[in-house]
């Protein structure tokens, strides 16, 4: 062997290594660099690359490196009891022949810092059966808010009611309202009707019926229930609760029957306008605004006003029209109005497929003797009775 020849050789060798080795830092300077001046928002972690990796990435070869993907923006939707009337999102709800919002709208001074605690409740905690609350505090609550409320006279009279309930009683009555399959379709909806022909949509079961069941196999919360709801009928038929709400129309017929409808509006679900039954003398109901609704429902699922003139102008197969005013659907909130021939009012569809989109109660006074009246033809007792 030619020992000159060899020389050459490891010579050529250590050459094309050092070669290597610097080409090799050069392109994790050059990493480290791009890292550097990269911003901070959409860094890739180049800085923790080793040579071998980096040198992968400039030629385009395979390399297990993965750019790290950026976390989910999902928006929050805030809880039923959070919500409020804000002028600046209600806007975009307002008819461009409509007033401004705040004229539009009939809704609460309520802001973010004024909302209640949802955890209150009547019972000390999941575990407890006792029931804890005061009769005569129910009762002077309601009155008083009924008492602060102001009288609308556009485009008839009507009042709406904030923060009717004691703050407990709303919570209890959300979380032991009944069962979806507990709930009748309303067969008095005379769907059909102009106006009436997603009325059907609606179910109910009367809060009297509630009162009666027993059975906890189909319905574990029963025996908690029929506190809540025994609690609940006290309050909002007692006799003075009853006094306020005449006083404050200035009703003076005396009413011969009753109802205390639980009801549940299902997503496709409208009515058309109308003026109520003439044998009614006052029409209650106090909305439950559940997690699921859109916070739209704020400004959608409440009941529409109209004047005699919009009723005229009205669908003909929908029965919709225009609003003059609309109630905001927010929790622990109700309306009351005299029905009267031109007391004109209706729902907009409701959104969802889900029994359950549109839950309220609702109080009427009659001056008949109304078939039903004390119960919704005892569908609740049928399906969950033992």
């Amino acid at each position: 062997q030619n020992p000159i020849k060899n020389m050459h050789f490891a010579s050529r060798k250590m050459a094309a290594r050092a070669i290597v080795i610097v080409a090799m830092s050069a392109m994790t300077l050059l990493g480290a660099m791009r890292a550097f001046y990269t911003d901070t928002s959409t860094t890739t972690d180049d800085t923790h690359l080793t040579a071998k990796t980096t040198l992968e990435r400039e030629f385009g070869l395979a390399t297990e490196f993965t750019t790290p993907e950026a976390p989910d923006k999902k928006t929050t939707q805030t809880k039923a009891h959070e919500r409020y009337y804000d002028p600046d999102a209600a806007r975009e709800y307002v008819p461009s022949t409509a007033p401004k919002p705040d004229e539009y709208f009939i809704y609460c001074n309520r802001s973010s810092e004024t909302l209640f605690d949802a955890q209150n409740s009547g019972f000390k905690d999941t575990s407890s059966t006792v029931y804890q609350y005061n009769a005569r505090k129910d009762v002077k609550h309601i009155v008083e808010a009924i008492h602060e409320a102001s009288l609308n006279r556009n485009p008839f009279k009507s009042a709406y009611f904030c923060n009717i309930l004691p703050e407990d009683l709303y919570n209890d009555i959300q979380t032991y309202f009944p069962p979806a399959y507990a709930l009748m379709k309303d067969q008095r909806a005379n769907a059909g009707q102009v106006g009436r022909k997603d009325a059907d949509k609606r179910y109910k079961c009367s809060a009297f019926d509630i009162l009666k069941l027993k059975d906890e196999k189909k319905w574990g919360k029963v025996l908690k229930a029929k506190k809540v709801w025994e609690r609940a009928t006290k309050a909002l038929y007692s006799p003075s609760v009853k006094l306020a709400l005449f006083m404050k129309f200035k009703i003076s017929k005396k009413p011969v029957s009753r109802d205390f409808r639980v009801q549940s509006d299902a997503g496709g679900f409208s009515i058309g306008t109308h003026p109520d039954n003439r044998k009614k003398i006052l029409t209650f109901q106090l909305y439950l605004p559940q997690d699921s609704n859109e916070e739209s429902s704020v400004y959608t699922y409440g009941t529409c006003l109209h004047t005699p003139e919009q009723h005229k102008m009205r669908d003909k197969i929908d029965g919709s029209a225009p609003c003059e005013k609309k109630m905001t659907f927010v929790a622990n909130s109700a309306y009351a109005f005299p029905v009267t021939r031109s007391s004109f009012h209706s729902v907009e569809k409701v959104v969802g497929k889900s029994k359950g989109a549109r839950k309220t109660i609702m109080l009427n006074w009659y001056t008949h003797v109304m078939e039903g009246a004390q119960s919704m033809g005892g569908g609740l007792l049928s399906l969950i009775a033992g």
